[in-house]
């Protein structure tokens, strides 16, 4: 029998941007040791991060804000292209060694990518994925899980690279992941050819991932049920955070979408004036995290399933098809016979 990790149940603290909560000696290490191997000098990409030279090699837990900072200051400093790719690829050995044995014991890649979203705050506290699928492909839009802003891009980029690495350690093969960017194809297009393949598109509506779902029943070459479900006890014990906040929120609209703040602000035990703070120390507000669902929502129906207008609007609960097209070029840009098209 497969293990199923569950989310377990009760109340947790929501991840922000300030708890102290990831260890210095693997995910800063990480990405201190890639930005030195490009150039880096290490003072100038500890300088202003709060991260001292200490932090990585001790077990001191450091915040996403500082991590943001992190990269930041590697960006600016270190030399060549490549720099969130190889962050990415160090994150499965380095970062995520204590969760790598669900991974690689898991019966086959399935199983390990759809324990992300529960892993989140233990494996990509920056990224998180929307999954959406139909009868052939599974699909996972990207989302900004703690207000990186400009960092943004840099931490897709080693989320990516950071699958694909994952995928090729547990399964030994290359999987057939499909990449889309909302920018136009970069003048270095060899790195991401060489850390993500070629099924790259680019100019698209939003970061998305698509796999066929055959190619997820790949098997993992040390599969065990055994060792799994071992692993899977004790990542549980060891998750503080269930979830960050944002990625909170954004559950609660799509389980609901016409909540407003004050209501979700109540299911998250905080106050209306308190929620918009927090969300605002995440660079986002309540009406932009309720937007981007909705953006999400149209993209899939139109891009990618290519419904129609009155398919599409009913799905997203809309009564009136003028509204419904109004609502999508304020979300998109793009009409819906102009998403269709993309």
């Amino acid at each position: 029998m497969m293990h199923r990790l569950c989310s377990g149940s009760g109340f947790a603290p929501l991840l922000t941007l300030n708890d102290k909560v990831l260890p210095g000696r693997q995910i800063a290490a990480s990405l201190v040791s890639v930005a030195v191997a490009r150039g880096a000098p290490e003072y100038k990409i500890l300088r202003g991060t709060g991260i001292f030279a200490d932090d990585l090699v001790s077990n001191n837990a450091l915040s996403c804000r500082q991590i943001q900072k992190l990269a930041a200051n590697a960006q600016q400093y270190a030399k060549g292209y490549d720099v969130s790719f190889r962050f990415g690829q160090q994150l499965v050995t380095g970062h995520m060694h204590d969760v790598l044995p669900y991974f690689l014991h898991a019966r086959h890649f399935g199983q390990c990518i759809r324990a992300l979203p529960v892993l989140q705050t233990l494996v990509s506290p920056f990224v998180s994925a929307q999954r959406y699928q139909d009868d052939v492909n599974e699909y996972y839009l990207l989302q900004d899980a703690m207000g990186s802003g400009k960092q943004f891009v840099f931490m897709v980029e080693a989320y990516c690279a950071a699958l694909v690495a994952l995928a090729k350690l547990c399964t030994g093969k290359r999987l057939p992941f499909h990449f889309d960017f909302p920018f136009g194809r970069p003048r270095h297009i060899q790195e991401y050819e060489a850390h993500l393949g070629f099924r790259l598109k680019f100019n698209q509506p939003m970061f998305a991932i698509r796999i066929e779902k055959s190619a997820l029943r790949v098997p993992c070459l040390q599969a065990s049920s055994m060792l799994n479900a071992y692993a899977r006890h004790r990542l549980l014990r060891q998750r503080i955070y269930r979830m960050g906040l944002l990625d909170n929120v954004r559950s609660l609209l799509n389980a609901n979408a016409a909540l407003t703040l004050p209501e979700a602000a109540s299911q998250l035990a905080l106050s209306s004036s308190s929620l918009k703070r927090k969300l605002a120390e995440h660079h986002t507000s309540f009406t932009e995290l309720h937007d981007s669902i909705r953006r999400q929502q149209a993209i899939f129906y139109l891009q990618v399933q290519k419904l129609n207008n009155e398919q599409s609007a009913l799905k997203m609960a809309f009564t009136d098809i003028t509204n419904f097209r109004r609502a999508v070029k304020r979300w998109t840009g793009l009409t819906p016979s102009e998403l269709r098209q993309v």
